[in-house]
């Protein structure tokens, strides 16, 4: 059990590095680096959600007067390498087809091929001279139509992982796995309430207000500097380094300012392009996606179809629970299915149930992290299952909750046991408050719901230097994620217990991944974490 501990400058407000920049205007997000020499990319993206590619001429985008570089898919390499990627293994192949089609587009707004010019104007005229042969094909836009026997194929060499033997392909469920623990059909006979749902949520797009934007130099050595809008710099410049055949010592990526992220702003999407239309062009280059390419071309979180049955005994504990979890994962394989199975009953103790979990590719942008990426919908179906129960048993439904929920030491579904976790507290914190009896008004209602996450423990460093006059600054390779900078200039206050004076203080400052310190961190690293 942690000891609890007071905190002197750990929950306090002090004035952040960066907020003077962000609220006067001065600070530098994706879009407003311009350097000396500077070109602009665009992109011709498919009409198709999914068709074949029969041929490309590029002739008369590369004869536009102003033009300097156009690519397609054929100048990219071949990858097979793999990336760890916020809370998962993702194949970089996967990443870098997503990135640009090669032989097939498979969603609408697919990229096909690029074009860098004098103006953005120009480019953008350019890319849509480029002629471009489709042999259009059977979309699959949903999970019934990608699992039925007759659905079209998106992927002619895919097969289901951890499917049951004797299983073939080719197929568009990517993976399957089971969690389960118990005897789930005694578990029912043992029942005396059993409720049994069907719930489907639709690709919901993380919606953040600043939209993607990089500036790539390629330099006469080979070597790359990227400046970009991104939540995970360190994956920036592994995954770019791959997708274009370079070594990652020799890409420099410096993260701007974040206009939002939710965990879509850590796959690259323009990055890889702008290095190798530098490459080509010699020129720096920048690449801004408007709004229209942001909903069509970047990923948003998996749609689902989860059917959810809880059995219950009268004296409402929760006995048997059996769910069926499909997630689509875009036009290539890595929904967060997975997460969505190990926390759609984390909260209670079952001590029957069977989950299974599938992976289903379909004709849409492939899916990004979304706010704990695969959870809400999980959440949603089974928290939905659990007030059915209520209703039932006629028990309010913070109560159901309490007498069914996980407490230290009990075994998640998933098969670790919990150290200390605060649910049952949160539960009767939130049964107490006057909210939740209070009288409803005319179309009024009231919801209640539990939801779990993990987090994953990833690598991180960071340097703090001690410096002669008894201040601190903190060195990280974090960009500021909802005031990470003050977070971590208050953990080393308060660890070393630097007063919170003119003199004695802590600032913190993120450093670009393989590079020096970005202008925004160096701006920050001079002001002070309190006044």
């Amino acid at each position: 059990m942690s000891i609890p501990r007071e905190f002197k400058y750990v929950g306090t407000r002090p004035i952040r590095h960066d907020g003077v920049d962000k609220v006067t205007g001065r600070a530098s997000y994706g879009a407003d680096a311009a350097w000396p020499g500077m070109l602009h990319g665009a992109v011709l993206r498919s009409p198709h959600a999914h068709a074949r590619i029969v041929s490309i001429d590029t002739s008369a985008a590369e004869r536009t007067p102003g033009v300097r570089a156009v690519v397609t898919g054929s100048d990219f390499p071949e990858t097979t390498a793999a990336l760890a990627l916020g809370e998962a293994a993702i194949d970089l192949r996967d990443i870098s087809e997503s990135m640009i089609a090669r032989t097939k587009v498979l969603y609408h707004g697919h990229a096909v091929a690029a074009v860098a010019a004098t103006t953005f104007d120009i480019a953008k005229e350019a890319a849509e001279k480029i002629k471009v042969v489709y042999e259009p094909l059977e979309p699959v836009t949903d999970i019934d139509r990608a699992i039925a026997p007759d659905a079209p194929i998106l992927h002619p060499t895919l097969k289901t992982k951890g499917a049951p033997e004797g299983a073939t392909g080719p197929t568009n469920v990517a993976s399957r796995l089971e969690l389960k623990r118990g005897d789930v059909d005694a578990g029912f006979a043992e029942a005396d309430v059993i409720v049994e749902r069907e719930f489907r949520t639709a690709m919901v797009h993380q919606g953040y207000i600043e939209p993607h934007a990089c500036i790539a130099r390629c330099g006469e050595d080979g070597r790359a500097v990227v400046w970009c809008t991104t939540q995970g710099p360190f994956v920036v410049r592994d995954a770019s380094a791959a997708i274009v055949g370079l070594d990652p010592a020799h890409v420099k990526v410096i993260p701007s300012e974040i206009g939002g992220g939710f965990g879509g702003k850590i796959v690259v999407y323009l990055e890889p392009l702008a290095i190798v239309l530098s490459r080509k062009a010699q020129r720096p280059v920048k690449m801004v996606m408007s709004r229209d390419e942001v909903f069509r071309a970047t990923g948003p979180t998996s749609g689902s179809k989860i059917r959810v049955k809880l059995g219950a005994r009268r004296d409402g504990r929760l006995v048997a629970a059996r769910a069926s979890l499909w997630y689509e994962a875009g036009a290539y394989r890595g929904s967060p299915v997975g997460a969505g199975a190990m926390c759609a009953i984390a909260a209670y103790k079952i001590p029957n149930f069977f989950i299974e979990a599938y992976d289903v590719v379909v004709n849409k942008p492939k899916v990004a992290a979304y706010r704990a990426p695969g959870s809400p919908m999980a959440a949603f179906a089974v928290e939905s299952a659990v007030d059915d129960i209520a209703r039932e048993l006629k028990v309010d439904p913070i109560d159901l909750r309490l007498k069914n929920a996980n407490r230290e030491g009990d075994q998640a579904p998933y098969g670790p046991k919990y150290g200390p976790i605060g649910l049952e507290p949160l539960l009767e914190t939130a049964r107490r408050h006057p909210h939740w009896t209070a009288p409803l008004g005319p179309n009024q209602g009231r919801g209640f719901a539990v939801g779990f996450w993990f987090n994953a423990g990833m690598n991180s460093s960071a340097t703090v230097t001690l410096n002669a006059d008894g201040s601190a600054a903190v060195v990280t390779g974090n960009p500021d994620i909802g005031g990470t900078r003050v977070a971590q200039a208050l953990m080393v206050a308060e660890e070393l217990a630097i007063r919170s004076s003119a003199s004695d203080q802590a600032s913190a400052t993120p450093t670009a991944a393989a590079s020096p310190t970005s202008p925004a961190a160096a701006a920050s690293a001079m002001r002070r974490a309190w006044p």
